[in-house]
């Protein structure tokens, strides 16, 4: 018979799943300071697994993740033993000897961690379960249960599995099939798959019976789509135009930490893997509010052998979507909207979507994530295009390249009202900031161009392969990409590069431009933070613009650009065709219109609050720069 229980840990505090991250933790009863948002969780016993327990949400289906561990899914089955007295008892990963831990929770919080790699068992290892009352015990929790037990007295395996799937047994439980996923191997889990690409009935049933997951409802039929169109006719091009859903959360929290979401999303990324793509490298980026760049960013990228662009925008306000629908229109990006709920950020949610749900991307041989300010430069002596560069690389293993970047310097913008409108950037800005104005930290990130179907995520500067599957990393020059000594302070993080490699390829950041363009960004939100609309201040800080002014005088430079010059003639080439596409013109002068009236705005609103008073000397010094007067009193 099925039994129900809270887990309570050696702090005295239940289990529960913090709702922003999945992460399973133990929390404190009680008003804290500082609270954090968690769902509770519950264990359920079943007769065929007596040395189990199944974690999951105690209300509601919640993603739950172990941090420091592969245990991941709606449902989590641990193996317990029991330890000293029969009221107490460890918890293991249901395969592998490693136990979970439970962090003493924080005093202003109430909430730790539990984390899953302990090889011994202590304090913090020890629980106890607390039977809930009858009164607790749900209809769900008990048809879970009942079904988890049919599923488990049969075996995990391909065929039950899929008779699970045929028989319509998950209504009501979407997360019953996670459970299996730590017991089957990726050889079965790569059968499934293939079985349900080969079943269209199949994958439809599965995707009525888990309406709420987007890899059942949206990534499989796509995926199955897609294949089958391309079989039929060959290359055909990517779709123009995809949504995102705000309700679709869930993509910008999965994956980051190599965790699958979903019996689901594993088969889908295993269905991935095996696509062969049959066009060259792409670009994905999330761009807010680039309006004033974005054209001479795409030209450039197209100039140098992008052929493609995943473009994923929220909330813009400057009149670029009007730009992103020429562009789309004309068959030269894949735009995507990207509504974000108050609060969440939009990046991890863009790539999550893009590389687990979006086909298309799969028919791209490389994808590089990039920011709207960052610029692909190659060395013209050695690469006559991003291609030529690939061929190279490719002639060793090679799943992701980290590509080294450096800063470009700010530069003040020449006279004329118009000048920012005739003059692109990378001709305006062309000296680099010193590594050691920069700091070690900024200095050593690189940013990552990788095969898109071998990964479920995507971090800033690095992509994420799930936990089943092992990645070669290489930096630009074919050699191994480390990160065994990061910087002071710094976790160690596949963002920093050990090494500095700048010889043929990297990354030019933009991330200066001029006075005026930075006092422009700053009041901007940015893309892997919480969504904020409207004018944002709290940028303008002694930090932040004393950033700015680290770099501007001319002993802050080192160097100067050789790459660019070569490529401008083939650049602005293309720049003119974009510009000249139907009603383009129009749409930039509306841009500019936007960044002008803004940038009045931004200055009113500095003045209006007196901002600068509450800066150091050195940094008023950039309020200078930017025309922004002392307020005067009256």
């Amino acid at each position: 018979m099925a039994a129900f229980y809270k887990i309570i840990t050696f702090h005295n505090a239940p289990i529960v799943s913090e709702e922003n991250h999945g992460e399973l933790g133990n929390l404190i009863p009680g008003e804290h300071e500082r609270p954090v948002l968690c769902s509770p969780v519950v264990a359920i016993t079943i007769p065929s697994m007596p040395s189990h327990v199944f974690l999951v949400g105690a209300t509601h289906p919640v993603p739950l993740r172990v941090p420091l561990s592969d245990l991941s899914g709606h449902i989590i089955p641990l193996r317990f033993e029991h330890h000293s007295e029969q009221s107490q008892l460890a918890f293991l990963h249901p395969v592998l000897d490693q136990y979970l831990s439970a962090i003493i929770p924080e005093e202003q919080s109430g909430y730790a961690r539990i984390e899953g790699n302990r090889r011994s068992v202590a304090g913090w290892e020890l629980f106890r379960l607390e039977s809930l009352a009858a009164n607790e015990i749900t209809q769900r929790m008990e048809l879970l249960a009942e079904r988890l037990e049919h599923l488990f007295a049969r075996g995990i395996t391909v065929n039950t599995l899929l008779e699970t799937i045929r028989a319509e047994a998950i209504f009501g439980t979407p997360e019953l099939l996670d459970a299996a996923l730590p017991f089957l191997s990726t050889l079965n889990l790569e059968k499934i798959a293939t079985l349900l690409q080969q079943d269209k009935v199949l994958c439809e049933t599965l995707a009525r019976q888990m309406p709420e997951d987007p890899w059942a409802s949206e990534g499989i039929p796509l995926l199955m789509h897609w294949i089958s169109q391309r079989d039929r006719h060959g290359k055909i091009a990517p779709v123009s135009r995809y949504e995102c859903p705000q309700s679709q959360t869930v993509l910008g929290v999965t994956g980051l930490h190599k965790d699958i979401a979903s019996f689901a999303h594993a088969c889908v990324h295993a269905m991935r893997r095996k696509v062969t793509p049959t066009r060259g490298p792409a670009i994905l980026a999330c761009v807010r509010n680039e309006g004033i760049y974005l054209l001479e960013w795409i030209a450039y990228h197209r100039a140098i052998g992008i052929e493609w662009f995943f473009l994923y925008s929220n909330d813009n306000d400057d009149q670029s979507d009007d730009i992103l629908r020429t562009l789309s229109e004309q068959g030269i990006i894949t735009w995507v909207n990207n509504p974000i709920k108050p609060g969440k950020a939009a990046q991890h949610k863009a790539y999550g979507h893009a590389l687990s749900i979006v086909p298309d991307i799969l028919d791209f041989s490389w994808v590089q994530v990039l920011d709207g300010d960052e610029f692909i430069a190659l060395d013209p002596q050695r690469f006559s295009n991003l291609q030529d560069y690939l061929l190279w690389t490719e002639t060793h293993p090679v799943d992701a390249i980290s590509l080294n970047w450096r800063f470009v310097a700010s530069e003040p913008l020449p006279e004329g009202e118009e000048t920012l409108f005739r003059d692109p950037l990378t001709m305006r800005n062309s000296r680099f900031v010193r590594h050691d104005i920069i700091g070690d930290p900024g200095s050593r990130l690189v940013k990552s161009m990788f095969r898109p179907a071998q990964v479920i995520q995507s971090q800033a500067h690095y992509p994420v392969a799930s936990y089943r599957y092992s990645t070669t990393i290489c930096l630009s020059d074919g050699t191994p990409h480390t990160w065994q000594s990061p910087p002071a302070g710094v976790p160690a993080s596949a963002a920093f590069a050990d090494h500095i490699i700048f010889e043929k390829i990297g990354i030019y950041h933009y991330f200066y431009k001029s006075p005026e363009e930075w006092m422009w960004k700053s009041s901007r939100n940015r893309g892997d933070n919480p969504s904020k609309q409207g004018l944002d201040l709290r940028n303008f800080v002694d930090g932040w613009t004393g950033n700015f002014m680290s770099q501007i005088s001319d002993d802050m430079r080192s160097g100067e650009d050789q790459w660019m010059a070569a490529r401008r003639a083939p650049f602005l080439s293309e720049l003119e065709k974009l510009k000249n596409l139907p009603g383009m013109m129009q749409v930039l002068q509306n841009i500019y219109t936007s960044y002008r009236e803004r940038s009045a705005l931004i200055r009113n609103r500095l003045q209006a609050e007196n901002i600068r008073e509450r800066h150091s000397e050195n940094n008023r010094i950039f309020f200078d720069l930017i025309n922004v007067p002392e307020q005067q009193n009256s």
